[in-house]
């Protein structure tokens, strides 16, 4: 049982959130945007959105410049 997480394979478990992937990946950047099968999954929903095996997600790392 996977995740995919920007390409890689990720351990699944029932009950990973975005938030918790997220903390264990250590992506900690301020401003990020997570997508899961393609669909972006709003700040205010990491710590509820539960993932499935087998889910595909990407975290993008925003950055700002000038």
């Amino acid at each position: 049982m996977a995740i995919t997480v920007n390409g890689d394979p990720h351990p699944f478990r029932p009950g990973l959130t975005v938030q918790r992937l997220l903390e264990e990946k250590k992506f900690s950047f301020p401003l990020k945007t997570v997508l899961v099968n393609g669909v972006l999954v709003p700040r205010v929903e990491h710590a509820t959105r539960e993932l499935a095996d087998g889910d595909r997600v990407e975290v993008i790392h925003m950055i700002s410049g000038g």
